[in-house]
């Protein structure tokens, strides 16, 4: 598991490869989430890969910013650690 700061690194670091999923938080410094996910989906090396957003946004706003990016779904903040370990591994089985 790794994690980076901004959106560009985000970029970067998708495009090594090897990732089951990428959560992703829409308030990103630099490139938000949004445009990040968009750039990742059209990329040869990441368009495959499941994209998760993660935000505190309300549901309505996270519901259209994920699917106008084209991520795989969303997850709103704050979470339950069981709750959260479930839909990752849901959003993984799905991605496969």
């Amino acid at each position: 598991m790794d994690s980076v700061e901004t959106g560009e690194l985000g970029v970067e670091k998708a495009n090594e490869g090897g990732y089951q999923l990428i959560l992703l938080d829409y308030n990103l410094p630099g490139m938000n989430g949004s445009q990040v996910c968009r750039i990742l989906k059209k990329e040869e090396k990441t368009r495959h890969v499941p994209i998760v957003f993660m935000s505190s946004k309300d549901e309505e706003k996270l519901q259209q910013i994920t699917k106008e990016a084209g991520a795989e779904g969303y997850i709103g903040l704050p979470f339950e650690g069981k709750k959260f370990v479930e839909k990752i591994k849901e959003f993984i089985k799905a991605g496969r």
